[in-house]
């Protein structure tokens, strides 16, 4: 079913009308009809079940609205562990397409990773369009709880997050990272760190090896930043559900 993003979902509302954009995606490129079953959403984990009653053009400009009627609400909790993606960002529209992958494979949040090896991290401008693209594939995918992006944070402060796990060569798989550590150790998210192009520095790994955090391997091949995070997030995701 087609799914709709709305704001702060009541689980006492029975109506609503949609305005904007989406309404007008709706009406004249789905051309979503009276009785049309659809979801809508709020990405805090709020999800309802609604069926179109109609749909007009409303207001000075004349834009789109539907009216939609709710037959039954959702409300689903945040996955757990939690799954939190740090690495440095990747160039060009290489960082909106890792962006859209992360949120359809499971992961919680992203952050900017700052490394020795890093470059020049996304401006205000470019993380607001991130949160778009983030919530649209939420929409594509169907998932109740919006991929959070959080401030950028150094290579140092990371190693000290809870759960904080290295994706690098050499490591060992996620699901055996995760099965071979006690429960506690996850019972505050698990926070990969993905390095640069290029890699993790000595002098990084140095103090990886120093605090005694744990390494999960990608695969025998050499990966772009996105690929590796995409892929780092979905094997602790699909370990941390079986």
């Amino acid at each position: 079913m087609h799914h709709l993003i709305v704001d702060n979902l009541d689980p006492d509302q029975a109506q609503m009308a949609i305005e904007g954009e989406q309404a007008r995606h709706a009406v004249r490129v789905r051309r979503m009809e009276t009785g049309e079953r659809l979801i809508l959403m709020d990405g805090a984990g709020r999800m309802a079940e609604a069926a179109v009653e109609s749909s007009d053009k409303n207001g000075f400009q004349h834009s789109w609205r539907l009216l939609v009627k709710i037959t039954q609400h959702h409300q689903h909790r945040r996955p757990t562990p939690a799954v939190h993606v740090l690495c440095p960002a990747p160039k060009g529209d290489l960082l909106e397409t890792m962006i859209d992958e992360l949120s359809q494979v499971g992961a919680s949040s992203w952050r900017p990773l700052e490394t020795q090896r890093s470059e020049r991290e996304p401006r205000q401008g470019k993380m607001d369009r991130l949160a778009r693209i983030a919530q649209e594939a939420a929409k594509q995918c169907g998932r109740p709880w919006f991929l959070d992006l959080e401030p950028a944070i150094s290579f140092d402060e990371a190693l000290e997050l809870p759960g904080a796990v290295i994706a690098d060569s050499g490591g060992q798989p996620a699901a055996r990272v995760f099965a071979d550590a006690p429960a506690e150790a996850w019972s505050r998210g698990i926070h990969v760190l993905v390095g640069p192009e290029g890699g993790f520095s000595d002098r990084e790994r140095a103090k990886v090896a120093d605090a005694g955090l744990p390494v999960v391997g990608l695969g025998p091949h050499v990966l772009r930043i996105g690929t590796a995070a995409v892929v780092a997030a979905s094997s602790f995701v699909i370990a941390t559900r079986l």
